[in-house]
């Protein structure tokens, strides 16, 4: 058995491949009861996302004992009631630079607005690849393919979602100075700047609580989780990240679908 003896006072948990797998919707019964231990005891509970605030399942916030959520890798921190906290926007020209990349390449662009998910480039390729959760979620995606305007009302993309072929893309990955383009999963990728990344949301948080980063426990499976893993008292990645992710972590967990997360909690005597 594990035992760091630290002060841990702010679990941290990325959403996708890390404590649901693609395609299912609900934490486990043990992971739940975890996390609702932990916050018995004082620890407080963040989900950090790359997700934005409107596609995440009803269900975490039924079964998470959170207060706050950081959302679009960083860029947005809201409440569980959706009150936004903080933004992070882009500048203009880099989101005219992604719309050209994407012109180009005929890849999907979907912007992350602080109030929507939306496509300026193939969007009926965006919504078949986004987002696994069927013709429900289909309808909070806005395609704005034609008229690309919705910055002039709403302000600027949070974050950006690229869809499209993995070698064109690949090629590429260096082609936006500032900004990291990470793969997410099939055709997909997260692209922000260097400078916002999941840590500002969790930096927020913490001093809410008047915490430090040494008592936090931060869980994540992909490179978006990264700065967060390494920041994080303990970083911990999961077992179905990719091998070369793995090692910015102090420990890795069984995987996603093995209930990684609550067997590292109960390991390391946090709950």
């Amino acid at each position: 058995m594990l035992n760091e003896n630290r002060d841990i006072k702010l679990i941290v948990v990325d959403l996708d491949n890390t404590i649901v797998k693609d395609g299912v919707n609900r934490i486990s019964s043990r992971l739940k009861e975890d996390l609702h231990k932990a916050r018995e005891k004082g620890i407080y509970v963040m989900l950090n996302t790359g997700r934005h605030y409107t596609f995440i399942y009803p269900s975490m916030f039924e079964d998470i004992p959170m207060e706050y959520i950081g959302t679009i890798n960083g860029a947005c921190l809201v409440k569980k009631d959706g009150t936004i906290i903080e933004t992070h926007p882009m500048d203009e020209a880099l989101m005219n630079q992604i719309i050209a990349f994407g012109n180009q390449y005929d890849l999907a662009i979907g912007f992350k607005f602080a109030d929507a998910v939306v496509t300026y480039n193939q969007h009926d390729l965006f919504v078949k690849y986004y987002i696994a959760e069927g013709k429900q979620a289909e309808k909070l995606i806005i395609n704005n393919d034609e008229k690309r305007d919705h910055h002039l009302e709403y302000g600027m993309p949070l974050g950006t979602f690229l869809i499209g072929e993995e070698s064109i893309i690949d090629q590429h990955l260096n082609d936006f100075p500032g900004v990291t383009i990470t793969y997410a999963r099939n055709k997909s990728y997260d692209l922000f700047l260097n400078s916002i990344n999941k840590t500002l949301t969790v930096d927020r948080v913490i001093k809410e609580y008047g915490l430090d980063w040494s008592q936090v426990i931060a869980f994540g499976d992909a490179g978006n989780d990264v700065p967060c893993i390494e920041k994080a008292g303990i970083g911990v990645m999961m077992g179905n990240a990719k091998e070369e992710i793995k090692q910015h972590g102090d420990y890795v967990a069984e995987a996603c679908d093995q209930d990684g997360v609550a067997k590292m909690l109960e390991a390391l005597q946090i709950v």
